[in-house]
């Protein structure tokens, strides 16, 4: 779960709002913890912060003559340049972070080459009749087997949601 809160204002009650995230889905809450505004007609919308692109983060790029579409780039607004550094730092904490199952704490690993990516299985991949593990991030490409990663007492590798994880006892306050 995310530790950074998003708020803005709401575009159409002018209510302050707050973006809540929780399993990969999200919405726009008030105070009153209503995800609609006070007519109940629609739900809230954050006011653009960004004149330029009004939030998308993109700028077209247009052909001289035709006006035609022939491209996007990043928008140069501060507003835009500092929400971007807000949500890699939240996809981040997202893909690096701890997660618990049951009694089972499942700790990602992360690439040893990169120090981002994690690792995924190669399908039909195997040495020594173990599955072998290939990085996730964007040209990286590294490949690990079971015996590249350290587990101690108790300890074992897991593949959840095609991520590879050391799982370990929970001993932590039950949820």
């Amino acid at each position: 779960m995310s530790t950074i809160a998003e708020t803005s204002t709401c575009l159409h009650c002018a209510h302050e709002i707050e973006y809540i995230e929780a399993d990969g889905q999200g919405a726009w809450y008030d105070s009153s913890n209503r995800t609609a505004c006070m007519d109940g007609e629609q739900p809230h919308a954050p006011e653009p912060l960004c004149g330029s692109c009004q939030d998308y983060g993109l700028i077209e790029i247009r052909h001289a003559s035709t006006d035609g579409l022939i491209g996007h780039r990043p928008c140069g607004d501060p507003t835009c340049s500092d929400r971007r550094e807000k949500e890699a730092k939240r996809a981040a904490e997202k893909h690096t972070g701890e997660m618990v199952i049951g009694s089972e704490e499942f700790g990602p690993q992360v690439c040893a080459q990169c120090g981002w990516g994690g690792y995924t299985p190669v399908p039909g991949l195997h040495t020594q009749g173990r599955p072998v593990y290939v990085c996730t991030a964007t040209g990286c490409g590294h490949r690990a087997d079971v015996s590249t990663f350290e587990m101690g007492e108790g300890e074992r590798l897991a593949v959840h949601d095609d991520r590879l994880y050391l799982v370990r006892p929970y001993n932590g306050a039950p949820f």
